[in-house]
């Protein structure tokens, strides 16, 4: 495996003076020390708010990519909130990958143009039909920063994704993603990673993870787990009333 990036880590309290002062109250920087990235895909995992798009998003500005996605195409601009607290250890192969910021993704195809992958003009695609294709084109010698690439995606073209990034992983690549898809999870090799308020659960399975355990419960129950909501649902809005 080629590991574009060996490891990160927070860089001693000394260097917060720069950081804007939510970012460290976000459970992923809050309880990050260090992280070695072993496998070919890392996959961070967790409930909304606790800082895994603002982890992934530093990272991959800290190794060089442009803070609103994109390929890697030096200078990359302005820094965004958490980068300026991070130090990465770089592995020896050159620069090269695609970071999928999901909030960001039409802004970076409309850049592209004519130059997105087959000459396809992503910006001119559904969401989940160009991140399909875009990964479909990834080469295998590059490092990829994905975030919640499952979105706008079906659960069968989920699979799909499922299979072109793992086929990716062993043909040389390093993935880093973001995603709260229990499909993706799954992929064989990756390593899980929970952030939770309390800190990183690493080296999880696939059934040990949150949003597996959830899903699981509702497809074991859908009618049931649906009442129950909207009865807890209920019952928190008549006291609030």
């Amino acid at each position: 495996m080629m590991r574009f990036i060996r490891s990160v880590e927070r860089r001693p309290s000394s260097g917060a003076s720069s950081v804007e002062p939510w970012v460290l109250d976000v459970a992923a920087v809050r309880n990050l020390d260090r992280i070695e990235f072993t496998a070919p895909i890392t996959v961070f995992t967790g409930d909304n708010g606790v800082g895994k798009s603002t982890l992934l998003t530093g990272i991959a500005r800290a190794y060089g990519f442009p803070i609103d996605g994109g390929v890697y195409d030096p200078p990359a601009g302005p820094l965004d909130p958490l980068s300026p607290l991070l130090a990465v250890v770089e592995g020896r192969e050159a620069k090269r990958g695609y970071f999928l910021r999901g909030d960001a993704h039409f802004e970076a195809g409309r850049k592209m143009g004519a130059a997105g992958p087959s000459a396809h003009h992503l910006h001119a695609m559904s969401h989940g039909e160009s991140v399909m294709l875009l990964v479909e084109h990834f080469p295998p010698d590059g490092i990829y920063f994905l975030d919640e690439p499952e979105s706008g995606l079906s659960a069968v073209r989920q699979m799909a994704l499922l299979v072109l990034l793992h086929d990716l992983a062993a043909a040389g690549a390093q993935i880093i993603m973001v995603t709260h898809s229990p499909i993706l999870l799954a992929i064989p090799g990756a390593e899980i990673i929970e952030i939770g308020e309390d800190g990183y659960a690493r080296g999880l399975g696939v059934e040990e993870t949150t949003a597996f355990r959830a899903m699981r419960d509702y497809l074991a129950d859908p009618e049931g787990i649906a009442q129950y909501m909207l009865e807890v649902t209920r019952g928190s809005s008549s006291h609030l009333g």
